[in-house]
């Protein structure tokens, strides 16, 4: 089993260290690069935490508050030319990451890559709910003492990315889970999961609802609405609670492309193998069996229609 040591013996001390989510980064996201950063500052190694794009979860923002994570954007760090860059949750040259100055040297995640990491190390544990667990398994191995805030964070992370331990949740995730709810503020976290959404996202619901399309056990919404990747994912969740819905996709025009958000209750037709079936030659999507997102830039956009059928063809419904 990898741990921390034998990620430490990858690293060069006298070098900069910066851990990097993915752009726009959810709580499993950061949560990870928070701990990985408490863990290795426990072996004396100071490392920087950065993401692309900008925190567009409103429960995010506050929990990096009440937390006092110090995690930056890529835009305001100092970074060295030869910067060793430890990517979590996420796979160096995906389009939700965003390229920095330095050397990728690691990469820890949870979904399936589309190629084996180019690195001196990587950890990809594909069948973990979050990637919160594998962080909290380092301490484990280390028998390092996981601080209140690192395990307030561990614990929503992993309570976001299983949708509060329902879907994808593995033993492993079950231990953590019991372990990091006694030892972090499990009352906090869960109010700021739970108070993720505002009354001006009212609107959204109100047109997912007016506009979706479903045909057989697939529900299908193109929502025009201005919302964030945490409302999309919500939206996505709500409909696969419908008893006859059984895959959701859920899409909305973005700055630069089209941001997807996918849910399946089907393990016959896992989300990332549907999302990159269906965006095949117009964008790029992954993820997990029972969730996965994507983006299709603006000139390739098919149309409503267009999008739809290739859904619909993935899914095994032409």
């Amino acid at each position: 089993m990898k741990g921390i040591q034998e990620l430490i013996s990858n690293l060069d001390r006298k070098r900069q260290i910066v851990i990097q989510a993915h752009d726009f980064p959810d709580h499993d996201a950061v949560a990870s690069a928070f701990g990985l950063a408490y863990l290795l500052e426990l072996n004396e190694i100071r490392a920087h935490l950065s993401y692309g794009g900008e925190i567009q979860s409103q429960s995010l923002a506050e929990a990096i508050r009440f937390l006092e994570i110090p995690i930056v954007p890529g835009s305001k760090l100092m970074m060295a030319p030869d910067a060793q860059i430890i990517v979590v949750d996420g796979f160096a040259g995906n389009k939700n990451m965003v390229g920095l100055q330095g050397e990728v040297v690691a990469v820890i995640d949870h979904h399936t890559p589309p190629t084996e990491p180019n690195c001196l190390y990587w950890d990809i544990r594909e069948h973990y709910g979050a990637c919160s667990t594998i962080i909290y398994e380092y301490y484990k191995i280390s028998t390092a003492e996981v601080s209140d805030s690192v395990a307030t964070a561990l614990l929503m992370g992993l309570m976001m990315d299983t949708a509060f331990m329902t879907r994808g949740v593995s033993q492993i995730d079950l231990e953590a889970f019991s372990t990091l709810f006694f030892r972090g503020d499990w009352q906090a976290g869960s109010r700021l999961l739970r108070n993720s959404l505002s009354l001006r996202d009212l609107g959204v619901f109100r047109e997912a609802i007016n506009s979706c399309i479903v045909a057989e056990d697939f529900c299908f919404l193109l929502i025009q609405k201005e919302c964030s990747p945490e409302v999309m994912a919500l939206v996505a969740d709500f409909f696969l609670g419908l008893r006859e819905v059984h895959f959701v996709a859920v899409v909305a025009p973005d700055r630069e492309d089209y941001r997807l958000s996918v849910r399946s209750e089907d393990y016959a037709r896992p989300s990332d193998v549907v999302i990159r079936l269906a965006l095949e030659g117009i964008g790029a999507g992954g993820g997990h069996i029972h969730m996965g997102g994507g983006s299709i830039p603006h000139d390739l956009f098919p149309g409503e229609e267009g999008l739809r059928r290739r859904f619909m063809s993935a899914l095994g419904m032409d």
